[in-house]
């Protein structure tokens, strides 16, 4: 468990050394696949064998393990992707050397504080982990290479208001901590472990009042409507693979701590609270995102507030709760971490080669570079929840578990605005994509006049490179269309019984 949290702060020292050189992005890269070798014998082990830590302060089980896998799978991929992408914008004069060394110091950094939530057993820890995501997020942010201006005005809403939202869930554990001390004393009063084992003797009146605080809290960061507002302007404005880190797994990471919150306070409250709050939480985000997906003239705009509907999406499977809402929002959660990701991908090239994120200013995406168009297509049609693709699937798990609750107003309001979502995302990229293209040829990774023959031919190594990853990324979003496969499905159930839901 430790090498898996020491190798990204290794990384981050190596490439900060490196950063006046060409090879702090190979060293990131290093360091990504060392984290994936490493990262595995923990992951398989904890599955069928939770492990301990540093006394008790770390903890890895099923849910742990499989938020670790996803957060090193997608570390993996933008490592691999940041290579080109910073290449161009270098070459492009719109980031320095220097300013490519402080991005891969500050991604592993990013990487190491996400890593850190999915392992702490302890809730205090967990805050600091979750606080100092939004730190080196924010830093990563304000590195914007196209709009500087916006980029730190982006990073500062962001700073400020996922501080504020988290000092809630602080208070919330506060709270946590006064319920524990009253029936086991101070020692391991702030530990998962031990609070799920006296979950059932807390007081319910308390422990409602802190599930409250947690979830505005957490779900600020974890970008739930009504307190989403730092989203949409973080998530354009950051460098593509690092959108697609903040969308893919960090809200996931913030989510990551209401499941376990969920976990100790549903023994003493009942099911009925939390989940009455958080189907709440989820059709406002779902409801308030759709709008903001039909009239979107920004297409990075437009995936962030489909990471709003998403998230939405999964607090309204954890609401409806069961093995089977759990079961289909553990799924979208791995679902939304391949599609978002794709997108955002293919978004930093449609913007490289277009130069804006404009969507009427884009057309013939197909025409003037096939692979990339079939590859956002098919991201846009997985988003869209459109069948048979992976969202879809997870959806409609959601949906089926709401059926057999009987909860018909939820079914129809999550479809009505389902529908709208998916005219929304499909009419954005469709005009993006097809049509004639009406800008000259500028291969991504290109660069700007007068870059050497040798420059050009790393470029489309890293161009090629690139593509792979948004290539299994499609084919991932494909497979888990049609099929689930069982170490998936073993998992997801494991991370259920984690959570202990049965």
């Amino acid at each position: 468990m430790l090498p898996v949290l020491i190798i990204p702060l290794t990384t981050a020292l190596a490439c900060y050394a490196l950063r006046r050189t060409r090879w702090t992005g190979y060293a990131g890269l290093a360091g990504a696949v060392s984290l994936t070798v490493f990262s595995i014998p923990a992951v398989v082990s904890s599955i069928s064998s939770p492990m301990e830590g540093m006394g008790g302060m770390l903890y890895m089980d099923a849910l742990s393990a499989y938020m670790m896998s996803l957060v090193v799978f997608l570390s993996l991929a933008s490592a691999v992707y940041s290579i080109g992408y910073l290449e161009h914008e270098q070459k492009a004069g719109l980031i320095d050397r220097k300013g490519v060394g402080r991005y891969f110091a500050l991604l592993n950094l990013f990487v190491f504080t996400m890593l850190l939530v999915t392992v702490a057993n302890n809730l205090a820890l967990m805050w600091i982990a979750i606080e100092a995501t939004t730190i080196v997020s924010a830093l990563l942010i304000g590195l914007g290479v196209t709009k500087r201006e916006l980029a730190i005005e982006a990073a500062w809403k962001y700073i400020i208001l996922c501080t504020v939202g988290i000092t809630f869930a602080l208070l919330g554990i506060f709270i946590t901590y006064y319920a524990s001390t009253a029936v086991i004393g101070t020692l391991g009063a702030l530990n998962w472990t031990v609070l799920k084992s006296i979950a059932s003797q807390l007081n319910p009146a308390t422990m409602k009042l802190a599930f409250i605080f947690v979830l505005v809290g957490y779900g600020t960061k974890a970008g739930l409507a009504p307190v989403h507002n730092w989203l949409p302007d973080a998530h354009s404005q950051a460098p593509s693979p690092i959108s697609a880190l903040l969308s893919g797994i960090l809200l996931n990471t913030a989510f990551y701590g209401i499941m376990r919150f969920v976990s100790i306070v549903q023994p003493s409250t009942g099911e009925m609270f939390t989940g009455s709050l958080l189907i709440i939480f989820g059709l406002v985000s779902i409801g308030i995102s759709s709008i903001f997906i039909l009239v979107q003239d920004n297409y990075k705009r437009l995936l962030a507030y489909s990471s709003i509907e998403h998230m939405g999406i999964i607090s309204l499977g954890f609401g409806i709760g069961g093995p089977a809402g759990m079961y289909g929002a553990l799924l979208h959660i791995l679902n939304h971490a391949l599609s978002k990701p794709l997108m955002f991908f293919a978004s930093g090239r449609i913007q490289a080669r277009y130069g804006t994120t404009r969507i009427e200013k884009v057309n013939g995406v197909l025409s003037s570079m096939p692979l990339l168009g079939i590859l956002t297509f098919i991201g846009a049609l997985s988003l869209s929840g459109a069948p048979p693709f992976n969202i879809f699937i997870s959806e409609f798990t959601i949906l089926m578990a709401a059926v057999d609750r009987g909860l018909w107003f939820v079914i129809g309001t999550f479809l009505f605005f389902a529908v709208m979502v998916f005219y929304g995302i499909l009419s954005g990229f469709g005009r993006m994509l097809f049509g004639a293209d009406q800008k000259a040829p500028h291969p991504w990774g290109q660069g700007v006049s007068g870059s050497s023959g040798e420059n050009k031919t790393e470029s489309g190594f890293w161009t090629i490179c690139s593509n792979a990853v948004m290539i299994v990324m499609a084919m991932l979003i494909v497979v888990l269309g049609l099929t689930i496969p069982d170490f998936i499905d073993s998992t997801i159930r494991a991370s259920i019984q984690a959570l202990g839901v049965k």
